[in-house]
Protein backbone atom coordinates (compact mmCIF):
# COMPACT_ATOMS: atom_id res chain seq x y z
CA UNK A 1 0.00 0.00 0.00
CA UNK A 2 2.72 2.34 0.99
CA UNK A 3 5.09 1.59 -1.95
CA UNK A 4 1.70 2.37 -4.26
CA UNK A 5 1.20 6.03 -2.79
CA UNK A 6 4.91 6.70 -3.25
CA UNK A 7 4.53 5.67 -7.05
CA UNK A 8 1.26 7.87 -6.99
CA UNK A 9 2.83 10.99 -5.34
CA UNK A 10 6.15 10.76 -7.15
CA UNK A 11 3.91 10.42 -10.46
CA UNK A 12 1.96 13.25 -9.43
CA UNK A 13 5.36 15.31 -8.65
CA UNK A 14 6.31 14.30 -12.27
CA UNK A 15 3.87 15.33 -13.73
CA UNK A 16 3.19 18.77 -11.96
CA UNK A 17 2.36 22.13 -13.73
CA UNK A 18 6.47 23.07 -12.91
CA UNK A 19 7.69 20.22 -14.22
CA UNK A 20 6.04 20.37 -17.21
CA UNK A 21 6.91 23.83 -17.94
CA UNK A 22 10.79 23.04 -17.74
CA UNK A 23 10.08 20.51 -21.04
CA UNK A 24 8.29 23.74 -22.83
CA UNK A 25 10.25 25.67 -24.88
CA UNK A 26 11.02 28.62 -24.42
CA UNK A 27 10.25 30.84 -26.93
CA UNK A 28 7.19 29.30 -30.08
CA UNK A 29 5.45 30.76 -32.68
CA UNK A 30 1.87 30.46 -30.41
CA UNK A 31 3.19 31.58 -27.40
CA UNK A 32 6.39 34.31 -27.90
CA UNK A 33 5.33 38.03 -29.67
CA UNK A 34 7.29 39.38 -32.01
CA UNK A 35 9.30 41.87 -29.60
CA UNK A 36 9.99 38.62 -27.17
CA UNK A 37 11.61 37.01 -30.01
CA UNK A 38 13.49 40.23 -31.16
CA UNK A 39 14.78 41.45 -27.39
CA UNK A 40 16.49 38.08 -27.33
CA UNK A 41 19.69 37.33 -29.23
CA UNK A 42 19.33 33.80 -29.78
CA UNK A 43 15.40 34.23 -30.77
CA UNK A 44 16.17 36.78 -33.19
CA UNK A 45 18.82 34.78 -35.09
CA UNK A 46 16.42 31.83 -35.69
CA UNK A 47 13.78 34.41 -37.00
CA UNK A 48 16.34 36.42 -39.18
CA UNK A 49 17.37 32.38 -40.28
CA UNK A 50 13.77 31.39 -41.29
CA UNK A 51 12.42 34.66 -42.41
CA UNK A 52 15.69 36.70 -43.49
CA UNK A 53 15.12 40.62 -42.62
CA UNK A 54 12.18 40.57 -40.96
CA UNK A 55 13.78 41.43 -37.77
CA UNK A 56 14.94 44.45 -38.79
CA UNK A 57 11.76 45.27 -40.62
CA UNK A 58 9.66 48.52 -40.15
CA UNK A 59 6.46 47.07 -41.68
CA UNK A 60 6.81 44.14 -38.34
CA UNK A 61 5.96 47.54 -36.25
CA UNK A 62 2.48 46.74 -35.65
CA UNK A 63 2.49 43.06 -35.14
CA UNK A 64 5.16 43.51 -32.15
CA UNK A 65 2.78 42.60 -29.64
CA UNK A 66 1.37 39.69 -31.66
CA UNK A 67 2.55 36.09 -32.28
CA UNK A 68 3.91 34.64 -35.38
CA UNK A 69 1.03 32.52 -35.29
CA UNK A 70 -1.77 35.69 -34.91
CA UNK A 71 -0.08 37.56 -38.08
CA UNK A 72 -0.30 34.56 -39.99
CA UNK A 73 -3.70 35.14 -41.19
CA UNK A 74 -2.44 38.62 -42.52
CA UNK A 75 0.10 37.57 -44.82
CA UNK A 76 -0.54 33.61 -45.22
CA UNK A 77 1.75 34.19 -48.45
CA UNK A 78 4.96 35.15 -46.10
CA UNK A 79 4.11 32.95 -42.95
CA UNK A 80 3.23 29.61 -44.10
CA UNK A 81 2.67 26.53 -41.91
CA UNK A 82 5.76 24.96 -43.03
CA UNK A 83 7.80 28.52 -42.22
CA UNK A 84 6.15 28.74 -38.96
CA UNK A 85 6.97 25.09 -38.35
CA UNK A 86 10.80 25.80 -39.03
CA UNK A 87 10.90 28.48 -37.04
CA UNK A 88 9.47 26.11 -34.35
CA UNK A 89 12.04 23.94 -34.82
CA UNK A 90 15.05 26.53 -34.43
CA UNK A 91 13.27 28.23 -31.61
CA UNK A 92 12.89 24.58 -29.49
CA UNK A 93 16.91 24.31 -29.91
CA UNK A 94 17.06 27.62 -27.48
CA UNK A 95 17.74 26.82 -23.81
Amino acid sequence: MIRKLLVAAAFAVAMSPMALAQDAPKFSTTTSSFAALIENAEAKAALEKVFPGMAESPELEPALQMTPDMVKSFVPELLTDAKLKELDAELAKIK
